[in-house]
Order: C-alpha cells, then structure tokens, then sequence
C-alpha cells in the first residue's frame, strides 16, 4: 500500500526556468477556433493563404475581358477574307487593297472622305443602299480584289461583313426607285446597261460582292476557288498585286514599238507579286521570277539598267504620283531564285495622285471645284 493517497509522483516547486519549455505566442483572437456548443474547442479549420481571394477575382476579371474582347472581335472587327477566293482562274492581273488601311491613309483620308460629305444625294443614296441590301460599303467592305483576264474585261470584289444573298435584289430596287435606264434581271445577275451592258452586278454565295464589265468574268467569278494561291497574291497589305507571265508578255507586244528594251526585258519576267505598304513612308516591294533558262542574277543587271534608263527619260517629265522619285531610288537585287526591287514611293505624290482622282470624281458628280 502507498504511503500517500497520490500514486504519481508530485512535481517539484521549483521548476529550473532554463529547463522549462517556452510558453506559447498568444494567438490573435480573430483566427482562434470557434468554441463548440458543449464548450470544447472546434477542430482548426485548414487555413488559405493570404491573397488568394484577391487573386482570384483579379484572375475572372481578366478572363472576363478577355472574354468582351473576343467577342467584340470576332463580331465587328475580324472577318474571313473571301474576295481572293472568287478570282477567275485564267487571271493574269490582280490588285487587292486592304479597305481599313487604305481609310487610315492620311491622303486618303482627305481627299476622298469628304466626297460623301458634298453630294447630298450621294449620302442619300449610301442610306438607300444599305436599307435596301443591308450593305453600308465605307464601313462593312474589309477587303476589294480588282482583277483581269486579258486587260480588257475586268471584276470588281469586294468581300467584308456583308449579309449573303440580299445585294442583286436591292440594288434593282434601288435602280428602279432613281429610274436607271436599261437595267434588267438575268437568273441572279443583273445587267445594266442595254444588250452589251457596261456593268454586271452579281453575288457569291458566301456573301462577297462581284461587279464586273460583262456576264462572262462575273459568272466565272462566283465560284470559290483557290486561284489566288497560284497567282502567290500576297496576303498582307494596304495594295498587294500580281502579275503572270501572260501579263507581262502582254505589257512586252505594246512596249516594244516604242521602247524594244522595255519589251526584251518583259519578255524574260515569269511572274511578280509585290506590295506597296502605306503610312509616313510608304515604300513598294516587288519579286520577279525570271523565265525558264534565264538567271536571277541576269535578270537583276537588266532590270537595274532598264531603270537607269527609265529615270533618264522621266526626268523630261512632270513627276506624276511620285512615279519619277520612286523610280530614282529604286533598286533591283538578285534574291535566290528571284529578283527583288524595293523603293520608297514619296507622301507628296500619292497625295497629289489622290487629290486629282478625287477631283475628277468630284468634276464628273458635278460638285464645285476644290479651293486649293
């Protein structure tokens, strides 16, 4: 039997205060756990780092924005090129322009926007359109491609956010309410002009709009088609062109009587594609392919002497558009296979170049001169 009532051993009065543990940080009252009812402590609950709400928020806000951004995007601003699809497939020149930066284009900006603000009946008629066909063109045209077979019959392309298979049937409202003379329907063309009309007007079925000099290119021109990639029309652009070998053989039969080394050197060009960029320096790059048997390296020293030659005789004449500086500058160099010829191509002279275009329109509608 124990000789006291306590079996474990008593402790010690004196505790050695170097022995004794450290006593605990008081804990903050916000984060001790809740009590239970019976008045026991509840479990921890697992603790989150701090921040992580804040992030998380941040986080969806992005996502949300991007989100808006998308679909802003994609509904009003992106839109799928179709106008290079509907090249008819024995062409040998085409143009393409870039409708949103052509309107950027300070010179473009000022001389040919203001056209829609003087003719009255002109803003009358771009409201009667877009009523009609749901097409507002200075605003929905993203894309206008500008093509020819034989430099005689040419089309008109003009694709963008622009609603499928309205455009045919309004335009004929349209010209039976202003009283156009010789217009009629044919299946889902319509001409006008009299029995050899001087437009045809039709619409693909993907919504992209084909004007056009006579029925045969517009109806050769409705189909889609990959015929823009082997014509290597380049995608990117305010002004992107190419040009076959037909083409420039063409070029060479009318240069020769006139200039028979301008038609010699035609002759070897197998093909070209290039681009005219715009902006505060715009600048025009241009790739030849030399025929079969001839060299690129040949074709460059020709190419480059032609344009020796070439500036010589321009520098009798007014320089028109900037055609003479752009030619001063400009130089051809063997690339590879091809031959590359870059310039800068003068503000001035586009400005110029647009100023007289958009005064002739101006002339031809019957508005009062432009004050100088």
């Amino acid at each position: 039997m124990p000789d006291t009532l306590i079996e474990e051993p008593i402790r010690p009065t004196v505790i050695d205060e170097a022995a004794a543990p450290a006593p605990a940080p008081e804990a903050d009252p916000a984060e001790a756990p809740p009590a239970k009812p019976d008045g026991g402590a509840a479990p921890p609950r697992p603790g989150r780092p701090r921040g992580a709400a804040c992030l998380a928020a941040a986080l969806a806000g992005v996502a949300l924005l991007a989100g808006v951004a998308l679909g802003v995007y994609f509904l009003f601003f992106r839109y799928e090129p179709t106008a290079r699809r509907h090249i008819p497939g024995d062409a040998n020149i085409v143009v393409r322009l870039e409708a949103a930066e052509l309107a950027l284009f300070g010179p473009v900006r000022q001389h040919f926007l203001p056209l829609v603000e003087e003719a009255p009946a002109g803003a009358s008629r771009r409201a009667r359109v877009e009523a009609a066909t749901g097409v507002d063109v200075l605003s929905d045209v993203r894309e206008i491609v500008i093509a020819s077979t034989d430099a005689a019959s040419w089309v008109a392309l003009a694709g963008g956010r622009i609603p499928k298979g309205r455009f045919v049937a309004g335009m004929e409202k349209v010209a039976r309410e202003e009283g156009w003379s010789d217009v009629r329907r044919e299946g889902e063309l319509l001409l006008v002009g009299g029995p050899r009309p001087r437009a045809v007007i039709g619409q693909a079925d993907d919504g992209t709009l084909v004007l056009g000099t006579d029925v045969e290119i517009v109806s050769a021109a409705l189909p889609a088609s990959d015929e823009w990639q082997r014509l290597d029309l380049p995608e990117q652009g305010a002004v992107a062109f190419a040009l076959t070998g037909a083409a420039w053989s063409g070029a060479a039969g009318v240069a020769s009587p006139l200039l028979p080394r301008a038609g010699a050197l035609f002759r070897r060009i197998a093909h070209a594609s290039g681009t005219l960029t715009l902006g505060a320096e715009p600048a025009l790059a241009m790739r030849l392919a030399p025929v079969s048997g001839d060299t690129a390296a040949a074709l460059a020293a020709d190419a480059q002497a032609f344009l020796g030659s070439l500036k010589l005789a321009l520098a009798l004449l007014p320089d028109v558009a900037g055609v003479g500086t752009a030619i001063d500058g400009a130089q051809a160099e063997a690339q590879g296979d091809r031959v590359e010829i870059r310039t800068k191509w003068p503000v001035e002279g586009l400005d110029r170049a647009c100023a007289a275009i958009a005064q002739r329109a101006r002339e031809a509608a019957g508005a009062p001169r432009a004050a100088p």
